[in-house]
Formats: C-alpha cells, structure tokens, sequence
C-alpha cells in the first residue's frame, strides 16, 4: 500500500512539472521545453521535461517572443535588468500629418456711401491731414514772401483760400525778389570801381633861416627838392579794395554757398587773394570776424576769430547769419 502511494506522488509530481514547463522557440525554428534556471550574460540553461539540463543557448539564437516571455517570468531585478537590454524596440508608425482646411475669406463689404473727395473729410484721420497741410501752406507762404520781399498779407492771404491757395506760394516763388527803393544806389555805390590813387607834386623845401646875403648862393644852383611827403590818411584808406557784401535774401547761406564763394577761406595757409581778407559775418548774436573757416557742417561754420591774441573757433548756425563781407584786415 505505501509503494503505491509513493508511487502515485511521484506520477502526480512528473504531471506537474511537465504542464508548467514552458515552450521556447528559436532563431532555427526549434522549440525547447523547459524552465529557465540559469540566466548570464552568455546565453541561459532550460531544465527539460525529463529532468536533464540543455546545453547553455546563446542570447542571440533565441526569437524576440522567447526573450520576451523570459522576461515575464522573470522574479528578480537581476533578470530583469539582464533581459530588457536584448529586446528590441519595434519601429513606431509615423504620426500622420494633420490636414490642414483652408478657409475661404470673407472680404468686407466695399462702402456704398460717402464716396469720392467729401470721403476724406467722413473721419478724424482725413480732417488732420488737411489741417497739416493747411499750415504747412500758409508757413510756405509766409517764407516765400519774406525770402522775394512780397506784401505778406497778399502772399498769406491768397493761400488761406481752401485748395486754390497751395498754387500762392508756387506763384512768388517763381516771380523775381522784390526790389525796396535805394537798393539799387546801396548796390552800385558797394560794388563801385575802385579810384587809381593820385600821385602828388613835391614842394620845394623852403629857404634855410639865418643865411645872409653875402654867403648865400643862388637859389638856382643851390636849392635841392625836398623829399615827398606821406599821403593822407584818408588816401591809404581810400586805396583799400572795397568790401564784397552777401545779404540774406540775396543769398541762402548754406554750406555750399560757403564751399563756391569763400572756397580760399578753408586753407591752412591762404593765398595771395586771400592773405589780407578776413571774414566779417553778422548774425543775431553778434559780428564774428575771422581769417579762416576751421569747420562746416550742413547745419553751421566754425570761423576762427581772435580775441586778446588768441585764437578761437566760433559755432555760428547758417539760421543766424544775416551777412556776411569779405573785406580788407585794415577796414575799419
């Protein structure tokens, strides 16, 4: 009775084993039967079915599926970290691309009203333009008739008319400067030809006092002409060259006007025209006199003036300059 029994277990036991061993294919197309019982890094060893151990399989000879039930089964953090490694990752589909719906674009309905010019005075936007340029007009108009000498309130009151006046300023720009009356004497009398000065007659030097008769010679033999005597103060000043006046209104005083007419000016060392002219420039800050421009710029000219024989460079913005004379050092 008890060899039957021992013998019953042992047959329940065999059963047992062999349902839970489990089927593990490989690259070759073989199964092996059986459960892992040792796992390395060179391969892993199945216990068969009928209790005898395989030979060490490598890693590599095994299918993805048998790795990856070897991997369910695996009990320990070692296994695991022995087994995750060997599986490979399947190649993930490509997310599609997302269409993309054009949407037909509804246009603003085109304005039925208000059309043509009176559109621009519907919005605030259109009212400030106009008024910018009203204003601009009337200045335009108001330097024109100071640079042409023109009656102002004919000038600024033919362009305060509405959309007639842009043509006021346009119209005496184009018409000649305005001449006051005198200018034309003030002109000739500035750029007048200079006199030749006048050579004047020695005059024979007077008798020596204190010479008696009996020892003096004939005024014939003995008398000798006496040196010339200086000219006149007012001779020297009259033999000056007469000063080269540019006025505003004129003349724009910018800096081109300053490159062409006092060109000679810019020079480190003047020449022979230039040696004895200075630069006389009146402004509203003051007269300025000077012999060389050290500097220009589009806005002012830096004139190098002396004071107390030193020299300094004065700013002097084109705004400002009201003349400017090109005369002698010694003209007062």
């Amino acid at each position: 009775m008890r060899r039957f029994a021992l013998f019953l277990f042992c047959l329940l036991a065999m059963g047992s084993f062999t349902a839970s061993a489990a089927s593990y294919t490989l690259a070759d197309g073989t199964k092996v039967e059986g459960d892992p019982i040792s796992e390395t890094d060179n391969g892993v060893v199945f216990r068969m079915a009928d209790g005898t151990d395989s030979p060490r399989i490598e890693w590599d000879k095994l299918t993805q599926e048998s790795i990856r039930a070897l991997l369910a089964k695996a009990t320990t953090p070692r296994e695991k970290a022995l087994l995750e490694p060997l599986i490979e990752e399947l190649p993930q589909e490509k997310a599609q691309r997302k269409e993309i719906i054009v949407k037909p674009i509804q246009t603003p309905d085109r304005p039925t009203t208000h059309l043509g010019m009176t559109a621009i005075f519907a919005s605030p936007l259109g009212l400030t333009i106009l008024l910018i340029l009203y204003a601009a007009n009337l200045f335009a108009a108001y330097e024109v008739a100071i640079y042409r000498r023109q009656p102002l309130p004919t000038v600024c009151g033919l362009a305060a008319i509405p959309f007639v006046g842009i043509l006021s300023p346009i119209i005496f720009i184009a018409m000649p400067t305005r001449r006051r009356e005198g200018d034309e004497e003030e002109a000739q009398t500035r750029f007048r030809a200079v006199p030749p000065p006048t050579a004047e007659k020695a005059a024979p030097a007077p008798a020596p006092p204190g010479v008696g008769p009996a020892g003096q010679l004939s005024a014939e033999t003995n008398a000798t002409p006496a040196p010339p005597q200086a000219a006149p103060v007012q001779a020297a000043a009259s033999a000056l060259p007469e000063p080269v006046i540019f006025q505003r209104g004129d003349f724009s005083f910018n800096r081109r006007f300053f490159e062409t007419k006092l060109a000679g000016f810019f020079r480190l060392v003047p020449s022979e025209a230039e040696r004895d002219m200075v630069i006389h420039i009146k402004s509203g800050r003051g007269d300025f006199t000077g012999r060389r421009i050290t500097r220009i710029t589009p806005a002012e000219i830096y004139l190098q003036t002396f004071h107390d024989k030193a020299t300094a460079d004065e700013m002097i913005p084109f705004v400002e300059i009201l003349e400017v004379q090109i005369r002698h050092k010694d003209l007062a």
